[in-house]
Protein backbone atom coordinates (compact mmCIF):
# COMPACT_ATOMS: atom_id res chain seq x y z
CA UNK A 1 0.00 0.00 0.00
CA UNK A 2 1.67 3.42 -1.15
CA UNK A 3 -0.36 6.81 -0.44
CA UNK A 4 -3.31 4.87 0.54
CA UNK A 5 -3.41 3.06 -2.64
CA UNK A 6 -3.57 -1.01 -2.68
CA UNK A 7 -1.94 -2.47 -5.31
CA UNK A 8 -2.43 -6.31 -6.18
CA UNK A 9 0.49 -8.10 -6.83
CA UNK A 10 -1.56 -11.54 -7.41
CA UNK A 11 -4.43 -12.77 -9.19
CA UNK A 12 -5.61 -16.34 -8.27
CA UNK A 13 -8.27 -18.37 -10.42
CA UNK A 14 -9.61 -22.07 -8.63
CA UNK A 15 -11.29 -24.88 -10.09
CA UNK A 16 -13.02 -27.86 -8.48
CA UNK A 17 -10.98 -31.26 -8.61
CA UNK A 18 -12.90 -32.38 -11.56
CA UNK A 19 -13.61 -30.00 -14.09
CA UNK A 20 -13.83 -29.26 -18.03
CA UNK A 21 -10.73 -28.97 -20.16
CA UNK A 22 -12.93 -25.83 -21.31
CA UNK A 23 -13.25 -24.39 -18.00
CA UNK A 24 -9.49 -24.54 -17.22
CA UNK A 25 -8.61 -22.65 -20.84
CA UNK A 26 -11.39 -19.98 -20.09
CA UNK A 27 -9.44 -20.05 -16.05
CA UNK A 28 -6.19 -19.29 -18.07
CA UNK A 29 -7.36 -16.26 -20.35
CA UNK A 30 -9.09 -15.20 -17.66
CA UNK A 31 -5.58 -15.13 -15.19
CA UNK A 32 -3.51 -13.69 -18.60
CA UNK A 33 -6.31 -10.76 -18.52
CA UNK A 34 -6.42 -10.30 -15.03
CA UNK A 35 -2.89 -9.87 -14.58
CA UNK A 36 -2.55 -7.78 -17.50
CA UNK A 37 -4.94 -5.18 -15.94
CA UNK A 38 -3.08 -5.16 -12.78
CA UNK A 39 -0.31 -3.95 -14.31
CA UNK A 40 -1.70 -1.27 -16.23
CA UNK A 41 -3.23 -0.11 -12.86
CA UNK A 42 0.56 -0.19 -10.75
CA UNK A 43 2.33 1.62 -13.40
CA UNK A 44 -0.57 4.15 -13.70
CA UNK A 45 -0.13 4.91 -10.05
CA UNK A 46 3.81 4.03 -9.54
CA UNK A 47 6.99 3.49 -12.01
CA UNK A 48 8.69 0.29 -11.06
CA UNK A 49 11.97 -0.76 -12.74
CA UNK A 50 11.21 -2.70 -16.03
CA UNK A 51 12.09 -5.75 -16.19
CA UNK A 52 12.00 -6.40 -12.68
CA UNK A 53 8.08 -6.38 -11.25
CA UNK A 54 5.65 -9.02 -11.98
CA UNK A 55 2.30 -9.60 -11.49
CA UNK A 56 1.59 -13.02 -10.40
CA UNK A 57 -1.13 -15.31 -11.98
CA UNK A 58 -1.42 -18.33 -9.96
CA UNK A 59 -4.28 -21.06 -11.24
CA UNK A 60 -5.52 -24.28 -9.31
CA UNK A 61 -7.40 -26.29 -11.81
CA UNK A 62 -8.05 -30.32 -10.87
CA UNK A 63 -5.04 -30.78 -9.22
CA UNK A 64 -2.57 -28.92 -10.89
CA UNK A 65 -1.21 -25.22 -9.77
CA UNK A 66 0.06 -23.02 -12.29
CA UNK A 67 2.27 -20.05 -11.73
CA UNK A 68 2.54 -17.50 -14.43
CA UNK A 69 4.23 -14.09 -14.07
CA UNK A 70 3.84 -10.85 -16.28
CA UNK A 71 6.37 -8.65 -16.28
CA UNK A 72 6.41 -5.76 -18.58
CA UNK A 73 10.29 -5.26 -20.85
CA UNK A 74 12.10 -2.06 -21.20
CA UNK A 75 10.12 -1.54 -24.64
CA UNK A 76 7.07 -1.56 -22.67
CA UNK A 77 5.84 -4.73 -23.74
CA UNK A 78 4.06 -6.91 -21.49
CA UNK A 79 6.06 -10.54 -21.17
CA UNK A 80 3.67 -13.29 -19.86
CA UNK A 81 5.91 -16.34 -18.30
CA UNK A 82 4.93 -19.75 -17.19
CA UNK A 83 7.08 -20.25 -14.27
CA UNK A 84 6.25 -23.41 -12.37
CA UNK A 85 3.82 -25.86 -12.41
CA UNK A 86 2.90 -29.20 -10.43
CA UNK A 87 0.79 -31.53 -8.77
CA UNK A 88 -1.05 -30.19 -5.57
CA UNK A 89 -0.66 -32.95 -2.83
CA UNK A 90 -4.84 -32.72 -2.12
CA UNK A 91 -3.83 -36.33 -0.14
CA UNK A 92 -0.93 -38.49 1.05
CA UNK A 93 1.60 -38.20 -1.22
CA UNK A 94 5.01 -38.71 -2.05
CA UNK A 95 7.56 -37.06 -0.48
CA UNK A 96 8.58 -35.70 -4.28
CA UNK A 97 5.67 -34.04 -4.53
CA UNK A 98 5.26 -32.17 -1.21
CA UNK A 99 8.46 -30.94 -1.99
CA UNK A 100 8.07 -29.62 -5.23
CA UNK A 101 4.90 -28.04 -3.97
CA UNK A 102 6.60 -26.32 -0.72
CA UNK A 103 9.28 -24.94 -3.56
CA UNK A 104 6.26 -23.50 -5.49
CA UNK A 105 5.51 -21.80 -2.14
CA UNK A 106 8.66 -20.25 -2.02
CA UNK A 107 9.03 -19.02 -5.31
CA UNK A 108 6.10 -17.56 -5.09
CA UNK A 109 7.04 -16.02 -1.47
CA UNK A 110 10.29 -14.47 -2.98
CA UNK A 111 8.51 -12.72 -5.93
CA UNK A 112 5.89 -11.03 -3.76
CA UNK A 113 8.60 -9.93 -1.30
CA UNK A 114 10.66 -8.25 -4.32
CA UNK A 115 7.46 -6.57 -6.10
CA UNK A 116 6.97 -5.13 -2.71
CA UNK A 117 9.99 -3.56 -2.13
CA UNK A 118 10.22 -2.71 -6.13
CA UNK A 119 7.58 -0.06 -5.69
CA UNK A 120 8.34 3.25 -4.11
CA UNK A 121 6.67 5.00 -1.65
CA UNK A 122 6.75 8.14 -3.11
CA UNK A 123 4.95 8.16 -6.38
CA UNK A 124 6.47 9.76 -8.85
CA UNK A 125 4.17 13.14 -9.89
CA UNK A 126 3.31 12.78 -14.22
CA UNK A 127 5.51 15.97 -14.74
CA UNK A 128 8.69 14.43 -13.39
CA UNK A 129 7.84 11.41 -15.22
CA UNK A 130 7.70 13.00 -18.47
CA UNK A 131 10.95 15.22 -18.25
CA UNK A 132 12.47 11.78 -17.15
CA UNK A 133 11.48 10.63 -20.40
CA UNK A 134 12.08 13.43 -22.70
CA UNK A 135 14.85 13.68 -25.11
CA UNK A 136 15.72 17.18 -24.64
CA UNK A 137 19.11 17.93 -24.81
CA UNK A 138 20.67 21.05 -22.37
CA UNK A 139 22.96 23.19 -24.79
CA UNK A 140 24.58 24.71 -22.02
Amino acid sequence: MNRRKKYEFMYTECSRLFCTEQKIKDDTIKIWRETNDKMYWVYKGQRPEKDEFGVIGLQVARSTLRLTVLIRNEANVNRYYHLHELRVPVQKSELAVIAKFIETLLILRNILIVNMSLLPYESTPKSDRQKEDSTTVDSE
